[in-house]
C-alpha cells in the first residue's frame, strides 16, 4: 500500500524572548490545529476569495447577457462593462448604479470584487472577449461619445471667457455661462450657478472695480487697458 505523498515543507527559524517562549509555543500548537481543520484566517480568506470568484463569474456572464440584450438597462450596464475594459475611454458614472434593478445591482458588485485583484482582464474571461466587448461598445455607440473634460485643477488660473446666463425673472440668484479659453481639453462652457446673496456681492464688486479704473488720475484718463475711442460707460 502505497503511502499519500508528504506535503512540502519550509524550515522557518525564528528567535523568541524567553520570558515570550510559553505564548509563542502555545500559538503555534494553535496554528497547527486550526490549520488542520481549515480554519485559521488565511485560510477561509482564501476560501471566500474563491466563493466571490465563483460568483463574480456567474454575474459577469449575466451581465454580458444583459448588455447584449435590449432591455431598458442594457445601456447602463453595458458603460459598466466598457469602464472595466477600458476605464480610461470609457469613463462611467456609478451613480448610474442606483438606476439599475436590485438583481442587476448585485451582479455588478460581484463582478467589481471579482475584478479587485483579477487573474486577467475582465474581458479575458471569455474566448472571445475582445470582439465580444468592441461589439457592446459600437452596439451602443459608446466610442462615439465625446470624452468627459477634465474636472478644474485645485490653485490653477483659468482666462475664461463670457457667453451667455439663465436666471428665473424675479429671482436674484443666477447662472453665469463661461467658456475656457486657452485649453484644449476642455472645450464645453462650464455653468457657474451663483446665490442672491453672492449675485449683490459679484455686482458691488465690479461696479467698484470698474468706478475704481475710470477714476480720474493726474497722468491719465481711464484704465490701464482702455482701448483708443472707448469712453467710460453710461452704466458706471
Amino acid at each position: 500500500m502505497n503511502n499519500p505523498p508528504r506535503p512540502k515543507t519550509h524550515r522557518i527559524t525564528s528567535n523568541v524572548p524567553e520570558h515570550l517562549l510559553e505564548a509563542f509555543q502555545h500559538t503555534i500548537t494553535d496554528f497547527f490545529a486550526n490549520a488542520h481543520g481549515g480554519q485559521t484566517p488565511a485560510q477561509r480568506a482564501a476560501e471566500i476569495r474563491a466563493g466571490d470568484r465563483d460568483r463574480g463569474l456567474d454575474s459577469l456572464l449575466q451581465l454580458v447577457d444583459v448588455a447584449e440584450g435590449d432591455t431598458g438597462q442594457a445601456e447602463t450596464v453595458a458603460e459598466f462593462l466598457a469602464g472595466l475594459y477600458n476605464g480610461t475611454d470609457y469613463h462611467f458614472d456609478l451613480t448610474a448604479l442606483r438606476a439599475l434593478d436590485d438583481d442587476l445591482f448585485e451582479h455588478c458588485m460581484a463582478v467589481l470584487r471579482l475584478d479587485h485583484r483579477p487573474d486577467v482582464e475582465v474581458h479575458r474571461y471569455f474566448p472571445d472577449g475582445e470582439q465580444r466587448w468592441q461589439r457592446i461598445i459600437a452596439r451602443w455607440n459608446l466610442d462615439k461619445r465625446p470624452v468627459p473634460e477634465p474636472p478644474p485643477v485645485r490653485g490653477e488660473r483659468y482666462q475664461a471667457r463670457y457667453v451667455t446666463h439663465s436666471e428665473a425673472p424675479g429671482y436674484r440668484h443666477i447662472t453665469l455661462v463661461v467658456a475656457i479659453d486657452g485649453d484644449p481639453a476642455r472645450e464645453l462652457p462650464i455653468e457657474l450657478h451663483f446665490s442672491a446673496a453672492d449675485s449683490e456681492s459679484m455686482a458691488r464688486d465690479l461696479l467698484d472695480l470698474h468706478r475704481h479704473a475710470w477714476a480720474p488720475r493726474e497722468h491719465r484718463v481711464g484704465p490701464l487697458d482702455v482701448k483708443e475711442g472707448e469712453q467710460r460707460p453710461r452704466w458706471l
